[in-house]
């Protein structure tokens, strides 16, 4: 049995806590209270917000349509062209359509990427 507050319970009814934090000493601070509670065991969680980023990210630009990929695009060689790492290119407008397909690629990929890294975070968390 498992509780994400106390901890498990083995066979034999003894209590193994998931954090190894002392309530009493970590609790008269904010930061202490996150790390030792909120927090435990919680680092795969927070490293798979990486995808929720690209997920967000990308849900913006769908919601836009063409103009901010385009724009994006134009950044992106205007930045390699600055740094000399890529021959002189011109990007060339996206139609609507093209826009609106890359966004809902995006968002979808990335959709999946974020739930699936979620799940892994929980399972390598609790098991």
């Amino acid at each position: 049995m498992q509780s994400d507050v106390w901890g498990s319970i083995n066979d034999q009814g003894v209590v193994t806590h998931i954090t190894g934090g002392n309530f009493a000493q970590s609790s008269i601070t904010i930061n202490g209270w996150l790390r030792d509670f909120l927090w435990a065991q919680a680092s795969q969680v927070i490293q798979s917000y990486g995808a929720h980023f690209v997920w967000a990210f990308s849900l913006i630009f769908l919601f836009s349509g063409r103009g901010y990929w385009q724009e994006l695009i134009e950044s992106i060689v205007w930045a390699h062209n600055k740094l000399k790492v890529a021959p002189a290119t011109q990007p060339r407008a996206l139609s609507i359509v093209q826009g609106r397909a890359v966004g809902v690629t995006h968002y979808l990929l990335s959709g999946i990427a974020t739930t699936w890294a979620f799940f892994l975070a929980r399972i390598i968390a609790v098991g």
